[in-house]
């Protein structure tokens, strides 16, 4: 068996990612075993036998026909994890002070590193989020609409998790219901922070409705005039 999960950042992926190889027992494949997002570098990739049987991996690309023709000819099957927009950018800001705070090896500035040190009501990330935030939300609707992703939700993980992986592994293969209650067990928060060191500080505990702790007018009105339909079409109500 062979998974790809296809989301945006701070969407769940890793949190789906341990939960999906723990029921079916799968290697974890790193982004320097993968092959990126060209159909033609993926289908040489696993012809070469670098998309190893009994793996799991995610990436954050946009969603490509071509590109699901290539890993589905592997075999492998699509999942795609989506997340409350709100609390998928406030979980995006705290990652961003993380990473920032620790430095992680980054010699290159990135676009997002506007937000480092910043208040998330800060005059910059409001542009940022205006500007730039619509290609996360418009790669999570790609996927969502695309019929070629199995679709988890993070808010069902979190309030109902033994139905949303028995509708998931339902369409994968089927599981008893221990080997999806294990593995929730096993992906807890706390235990994730042990599994590797910048899981540490990457992994924060599941929470629904984070966002409005955090979030004031001022970036809910840039959220309404910017983001309306996309929120709309991935399933959650405008503020």
């Amino acid at each position: 068996m062979r998974i790809v999960i296809s989301s945006p950042p701070r969407s769940g992926n890793h949190w789906l990612k341990c939960l999906l190889s723990q029921i079916y027992e799968l290697e974890w494949l790193g982004p320097k075993d993968q092959a990126g997002h060209r159909p033609d570098a993926v289908r040489a990739w696993a012809e070469r036998g670098g998309f190893r049987d009994n793996s799991i991996y995610f990436q954050h690309c946009r969603f490509s026909p071509d590109l699901c023709d290539a890993l589905e000819s592997v075999p492998a099957h699509l999942v795609t994890i989506i997340r409350d927009p709100y609390d998928m950018f406030v979980s995006y800001y705290h990652w961003i002070q993380e990473r920032a705070a620790r430095e992680h090896g980054r010699q290159q500035e990135h676009k997002r590193d506007v937000f480092a040190g910043k208040a998330i009501d800060d005059p910059e990330v409001l542009a940022y989020l205006a500007d730039r935030w619509g290609s996360n939300l418009r790669r999570a609707n790609g996927w969502l609409h695309s019929g070629r992703a199995i679709v988890v939700r993070y808010e069902g993980l979190h309030d109902d998790p033994v139905a949303e992986l028995e509708r998931a592994t339902g369409q994968i293969q089927p599981v008893a219901a221990d080997r999806i209650e294990t593995a929730i067990a096993a992906c807890h928060a706390e235990n994730m922070r042990l599994m590797k060191a910048k899981f540490a500080w990457q992994v924060r505990t599941a929470t629904v409705g984070d966002s409005r702790a955090h979030l004031g007018e001022e970036i809910l009105a840039v959220f309404r005039e910017q983001h309306a339909d996309a929120i709309r079409s991935l399933g959650y109500a405008v503020r």
